[in-house]
């Protein structure tokens, strides 16, 4: 029997049985577990108030053989994130975050990196911040740590470096950007002036020195969204169903 403690964010929770709840949990050293919360419904003192989805806890479990659902012994709450649920566009934004999260990163998947974004962006809608700039980097930065960057240094037809002089044609099957010379510009092929290219290398590459966002204008913002909204289709094979809850 192995124990373990970890930080973990409470991903999702379902109930099992008449008192216990299966648990999905993220760890930043183990990547998205399932565990078994036994009499967590019944609790006072093990699970009090930290087993809610997003909450951000300090959790307890163990495992009695290998590749086989966890047992958690203990939660303590850490910060609860409460109000992602308790507003409509901030909790449908959340549940999006958390089901890309899962998508690109399925169980056992370890990415300390994808913890800690999910987190951050969780701290940055408590905290106010525009909900679709929240969204944007959070999709930019996890696709980018799922191996999906999109190539934005040279054209992906003829290979001429692009060198932040006029617009840029992303095209979604070769994951990066083209000139005007070998594609044009249409709703598949959503374009980007060079303001957008370079905030979108920003986003996917950040300095964490600099220790915060690329300021983004409106015009940038709608214009990586619609890129971005074709490029996790077209990697991940399909739209998530959080994905038409949002605004």
């Amino acid at each position: 029997m192995k124990h373990f403690r970890s930080q973990a964010l409470i991903l999702r929770i379902k109930e099992f049985g008449e008192s216990d709840l299966l648990v999905s949990f993220f760890t930043p050293e183990a990547g998205i577990l399932k565990g078994i919360a036994k009499a967590a419904k019944r609790s006072r003192k093990r699970f009090v108030n930290c087993l809610d989805h997003f909450c951000l806890v300090q959790l307890e479990y163990h495992s009695k053989k290998e590749n086989q659902l966890l047992f958690l012994d203990a939660c303590k709450l850490i910060d609860g994130f409460g109000q992602l649920r308790r507003d409509y566009g901030l909790l449908a934004t959340a549940s999006y975050l958390v089901e890309l999260t899962e998508t690109l990163f399925p169980l056992h998947v370890k990415e300390k990196k994808m913890f800690y974004l999910l987190k951050g962006s969780f701290e940055r809608l408590c905290k106010g911040e525009a909900l679709e700039e929240v969204r944007l980097v959070f999709e930019a930065r996890a696709m980018t740590l799922g191996g999906y960057a999109i190539a934005t240094e040279r054209c992906c037809y003829c290979g001429r470096n692009y060198r932040g002089e006029g617009r840029a044609v992303f095209v979604a099957e070769r994951g990066g950007i083209s000139c005007l010379g070998c594609r044009r510009e249409s709703e598949r092929y959503p374009g980007m002036d060079p303001a957008s290219v370079r905030a979108l290398r920003q986003i996917q590459e950040p300095d964490e020195e600099a220790g915060q966002e690329p300021f983004l204008e409106a015009r940038t913002i709608e214009e990586i969204k619609a890129v971005l909204e074709q490029h996790i289709i077209y990697r991940l094979g399909k739209k998530l169903k959080s994905r038409e809850y949002l605004g």
